[in-house]
C-alpha cells in the first residue's frame, strides 16, 4: 500500500486517474514497518512510503503468459493467479 503523504501516485499527482495503466515506474521511498488496511481487497499490506518515482517505460514488455500474443496461454481460472515470467 502506499502512503502518499509526502508524494502522490502518478496518475494522481496529474489528475487523470488510471492513465497511466500498464505503465512501468521505479518508486523510492522505503517501509514504514506498519501493516494497513486495504479496503477494496479486504486485506492488510505492508505500507510503503513513497518519495518519488521515475517512469522507466510506458510499454514496458509483458510479465504474464496470457499477455503474449501467439504464444501458449497459460491456463488460469478464478481460483488460479498466473505467476510473473522473468
Amino acid at each position: 500500500m502506499l502512503n502518499e503523504n509526502h508524494k502522490l501516485a502518478p496518475d494522481r499527482e496529474q489528475m487523470n486517474f488510471g492513465s497511466d495503466n500498464n505503465y512501468e515506474y521505479r518508486l523510492y521511498g522505503e517501509f514504514s514497518g506498519q501493516t494497513v488496511y486495504e479496503p477494496a481487497s479486504n486485506g492488510f499490506y505492508p505500507e510503503f512510503i513513497l518519495k518519488r518515482y521515475e517512469l522507466v517505460s510506458t510499454s514496458p514488455p509483458p510479465i504474464f503468459k496470457s499477455q503474449l500474443s501467439g504464444a501458449a496461454q497459460a491456463k488460469t481460472t478464478r481460483y488460479t493467479i498466473e505467476k510473473p515470467q522473468y
